[in-house]
This record gives C-alpha cells, structure tokens and sequence, in this order.
C-alpha cells in the first residue's frame, strides 16, 4: 500500500503488435467462438503486483480481453487524512506523506501505470479506460469505465463475459446503477474482502464499503475469492528472479518494481516477509483456467458492517460463489510459462 514517488514520467505507447501477435509466441491458439470475454479493472500503482495479474489476463488466450479499467485506491489516502488530522503523522514517517499526496489522484496513477505496462509489453489493441476516481458515496457521474462495463454487457454476444476486480468494486456498483440489466449479461470475478464467516477490514473491501454493500445485495452473479485464499498466492523473489526477471524489458520491470516496493514497505510494516510476496490477484485467472472446477462455496450474501466485517444480509436468499482454494502451482506455472515463451529472448 505504501509506495515511494517515481519521478519517470509514463512510457509512450509505442508502434508495436497486436496481442494476437504476442500470443502467437505461445504456440497454440484457442477458437474465437470458444473464448471467454473478460474486462481487467485494476488498481495498478497500489503496489506492484496488480501488473502480474493484468500480464496473466493478457497473456491467456481463453480470453478476450476487452479492455482494462484503471480504478482508485482511495482507502489508504483518506485513513491518513484522518490521522493527519488527529497530529499522528509522525508515527508513519514518509510513507503517509506519500499517500496524502495521493488523495483523488490514484486513478490517474493507475491509468499511467497502465500505458506503461501495454507500452512495455507491446501489446496496442486493448483499450485502457479510467475509473472512478473517488468512492461511490462522491456523487460523481459514471466513469468511463463504469459506462464501458454496461457497453459490452449489453452487447449481444453468446459467450460469458467476465468483468475481474483485483481492488475496489465502485464501478461495478456504478454500472449496476447505471444499468440493472447488466445482472443477467455478466458475472463479477472479486479479489477482496475478509476471510469468512467473520470477515475483517481487508484493502480492497475498504476502498469503498458502500459499493461492496451495494453488489451483494444486488443480483449480479458473484465470484468472491477472500482474503484468507489470495493470501495462499505466496512466491519467492527467488522464483521471480529465475523466471520473470530476464523476460525481456517487460520482466525486468515487473521484477525490479516487486523488490522496491518489497523494500519499501519492508522499512514500515516490520512484519513483511523480506523474500516472498503475494501476488493475491492472479487468481482471477485461475478461476477462469478451470472455472469449472469446485474450489467454492455457495454462500449467503453478507452485509459488510462500517468495521469491515461481515453480519447478515437483507437479501437472505441472495447467494454468491465465495472460493475456499485456489491452484495455487497452476497458476504460477502457467504465468511463469507464457511470460517466458511471449518475451524472453
């Protein structure tokens, strides 16, 4: 959550190829008619792992990716502003001040971490949106990329589409009240909230509770994969070094952005493991790898409480999938292979 200022400014888009170009390199194809449709919403500059999961989407090509959606992570800002305001900055040091400079602007950020990302990774079809840049509670209009979710709901096509959320759901929520119908055109795939039955203030629930609220209680088909089961997501540096780091210059930036943000963080939060990290939102993937497998539960919809846990919900025969595991060696295996085959040289 706590990342140093970069001063570089975005790379230009550059010429380069089609991602059906970049997915040649994999040496195999997937039917058109036999794709899933997918749209990525990211909050890409929160720290550094959001990129792996974006790559991994990408990269797969069971999917169609439609576009990829820059969301805010609004949360950490404004709990700073809170303890700013009650004179306890000086207990996080640089790290709040970096976040405090952040309030309103993370969207952006995300944005520009997005052209950097398809800059770097070649790819110049995939459209990239902006999100909402504040929470739901704001009152502001529908984002771009709230209006671009209930543009390809609405569209007719026979194949699911799958809309991923690896932070904060508030354009999905903008969408739904945009457009109800969107409930019976896609399924909503979350990386968030706590662990169950209890739940707890996770990072990504917490960037806009109201909005979280809102989804559970709606009709949109739910897949939910919990704090306690993103956390299995665990990798080694080590790993990384060996298997991303020399994927051409786009490797090298994933790799080089994890450790400095690891490094960063490490000098905060005292109780960081310094040579693992969890990249806790590829499992969005995973779930669409297999998405037929039964890693999941049926579970009645819950009411997030202001604290983040979890109480009853009002629609008591509202039920959505709330994942138990995920594959966790799949995963990795299969990022780490299309990384290699696609870009290292």
């Amino acid at each position: 959550m706590i990342r140093k200022k970069r001063g570089a400014a975005p790379l230009p888009r550059r010429t380069s190829m089609k991602r059906e170009e970049v997915l040649q390199k994999l040496g195999f194809s997937i039917p058109k008619e036999k794709r899933i449709r997918v749209i990525v919403h990211s909050d890409l500059k929160n720290e550094a792992d959001d990129q792996y999961a974006v790559m991994h989407h990408l990269l797969s090509p069971n999917e169609e990716v439609l576009g990829i959606i820059a969301g805010h992570f609004e949360w950490f800002p404004r709990l700073a502003e809170e303890v700013a305001a009650r004179g306890e900055s000086g207990r996080f040091g640089e790290g709040l001040s970096v976040m405090l400079s952040r309030r309103g602007n993370t969207m952006q950020m995300s944005y520009e971490e997005g052209e950097r990302l398809l800059s770097l990774a070649e790819i110049d079809d995939v459209p990239l949106l902006k999100g909402a840049r504040f929470e739901l509670a704001h009152g502001d209009e529908p984002s771009e990329g709230a209006k671009f979710i209930v543009q390809e709901a609405m569209k007719e096509d026979g194949r699911p589409l799958f809309v991923c959320f690896l932070g904060g759901i508030t354009d999905l929520a903008a969408a739904y009240k945009l457009e109800p119908r969107i409930a019976q055109k896609l399924t909503a795939v979350w990386i968030g909230g706590g662990s169950y039955p209890a739940g707890n203030p996770e990072f990504n629930l917490c960037q806009d509770i109201d909005a979280a609220n809102l989804v559970f209680q709606s009709d949109i088909p739910l897949w939910q994969v919990p704090q306690d089961v993103y956390r299995t997501m665990e990798v080694s540096f080590s790993e990384l070094a060996l298997h991303v780091a020399p994927c051409g210059k786009l490797g090298k930036y994933l790799f080089e952005e994890l450790v400095e943000t690891s490094q960063t963080i490490i000098g905060v939060e005292k109780d960081r493991f310094p040579e693992t990290w969890v990249l806790g939102d590829n499992p969005t993937v995973s779930v669409l790898l297999e998405w037929g497998q039964h890693y999941f539960d049926e579970v009645p919809s819950p009411h997030v409480n202001a604290d983040g846990t979890y109480s009853e919900g009002a629609q008591k025969e509202r039920t959505i999938r709330v994942y138990r595991s995920v594959n966790v060696g799949l995963t990795f295996r299969d990022l780490f292979a299309k990384l290699e085959l696609c870009y290292k040289p």
